[in-house]
């Protein structure tokens, strides 16, 4: 479900006075760090515990939504950034604690 949400974030951006331009390098933002932190964040879950990736999935779930009350552009920079990590963290951390505690 969490696709559904970009015709409504493109009209909230537009809302905020945004162009095209710069709410296509939002989006552009947060496809690019899920794609960047994508790459680690299996590894990282698996040293620092797949249990606390999952917590930290919520904490930069809830940061990122709190941005987007926010007009200001670099504001809501930092929200794309924060929801690609935490896409990157929803895509696989949950799936490999479910898996992990099944094989104990």
């Amino acid at each position: 479900g969490d696709w559904l949400q970009g015709p409504y974030v493109y009209y909230l951006y537009s809302q905020y006075g945004f162009g095209k331009r710069e709410i296509g390098q939002l989006f552009i933002a947060g496809f690019g760090s899920s794609m960047l932190f994508g790459t680690i964040v299996g590894s990282l879950a698996d040293k620092q515990g797949r249990k606390r990736a999952c917590v930290t999935y919520c904490i930069t779930y809830i940061l990122s939504c709190i941005t987007k009350h926010s007009p200001e552009y670099k504001v809501l920079l930092l929200g794309r950034i924060l929801g690609g990590i935490a896409t990157s963290l929803l895509c696989s951390a949950f799936e490999s604690w479910l898996v992990a505690e099944h094989n104990k």
